[in-house]
């Protein structure tokens, strides 16, 4: 957890107890950090994903937080009803029927049964469904149908370096009653398996939405360190790429390569494709690959040395299969092994 944060302008900090949703979603907290990348004025051109926040070129910013606030708290009324705490961190609703998206380290593993925490005070339970650890990726299913507030999803790999964004949460732990603090900032970075932003992030703002300026759900907080710029947030694309493992319970790391898996070994002469070892269970031991055959040829591809075969097994997928030609004294055979997989 960092233990300092950026400067920052705090609007409209009142408690809310007993007050109608609809003014106490308006008067929500908003926190503007302040602290854009190297190089960032909050007056330089506006960006795609912001057209009609007008970016002012004098040197009074004010003008130019005014439109953002006014913006932001726009944004906020709409996405506000759809975000829930549990315990460890936060998530926020994409279906009407109750998935919750979250990180993987606030559902922990799945199966579990969970408290979930609307933001008006209403409370629903829930269980942890699958959970992606490569990227930190989680989903949670609301007990019952519905119908549940929820936000759309966007196209994580359409948003472009510099674009404005939201992100909110409960830094340091939920409170009852305690608006969603929320955090303006723009992408810094955007990679197939993470966002960063300058969005200061803390403990329990894990698995907290990351919003464009339209509403649109971009990202999922993961993690940060103590550089204020260094925030980093799971695609929305990472979830809809692995939905349906996700869907099923799955607990994986989809980070992990998984390759073709022959199961046999060199001997100490690299110059001379034979064999050293045959591992037990494997497609080679079950095809009758023995310890000092010579491989030919595989797959049709003649082997000059031992390294050449390693590549062409990589070629490959689990469970395809493929004829060896191999030399055992004077004898030369051909034998059809079943590639396995083994993660990379």
């Amino acid at each position: 957890m960092r233990q300092s944060v950026s400067r920052t302008l705090v609007l409209g900090r009142r408690p809310w107890p007993a007050r109608p949703f609809a003014l106490w979603v308006a008067r929500a907290a908003v926190v503007v950090s302040l602290t854009f990348c190297a190089g960032t004025r909050i007056t330089g051109q506006p960006t795609a994903a912001a057209p009609d926040v007008p970016v002012a070129a004098s040197a009074d910013a004010s003008v130019d937080l005014k439109a953002m606030e006014r913006r932001a708290q726009e944004t906020l009324q709409k996405v506000v009803p759809s975000i829930v705490a549990v315990s460890g961190g936060c998530g926020v609703v994409v279906s009407q029927d109750g998935y919750v998206l979250t990180a993987a380290h606030v559902g922990v593993r799945p199966g579990r049964r969970v408290t979930l925490t609307f933001a008006d005070g209403r409370v629903v339970r829930g269980r942890t469904l699958g959970s992606d650890q490569g990227v930190d990726a989680g989903l949670m299913k609301i007990d019952g149908e519905g119908p549940f507030p929820f936000v759309p999803m966007a196209t994580s790999a359409d948003v472009p370096v510099g674009t404005w964004c939201l992100a909110l949460g409960y830094p340091v732990s939920f409170e009852r009653g305690k608006a969603p603090v929320l955090r303006i900032g723009r992408v810094l970075g955007n990679r197939p398996t993470m966002l960063v932003t300058d969005c200061t992030i803390m403990g329990g703002d894990s698995g907290g939405p990351l919003f464009d300026l339209d509403g649109n759900l971009i990202g999922i907080s993961s993690r940060c360190d103590d550089r204020l710029t260094t925030n980093i947030h799971v695609p929305v694309d990472c979830f809809r790429a692995e939905w349906d493992r996700l869907l099923r319970g799955e607990d994986f790391n989809s980070l992990r390569r998984v390759v073709a898996y022959l199961g046999v070994d060199r001997t100490e002469d690299m110059d001379e494709p034979r064999i050293g070892r045959v591992f037990p269970g494997s497609g080679a031991e079950k095809a009758g690959v023995q310890v000092g055959d010579v491989v030919l040829s595989f797959g049709g591809t003649a082997l000059a040395r031992y390294r050449d075969l390693p590549p062409l097994i990589e070629q490959r997928r689990p469970g395809d299969e493929v004829e060896l030609e191999v030399r055992r004294g004077d004898q030369i055979m051909k034998l059809r092994a079943v590639l396995g997989q083994r993660e990379d």
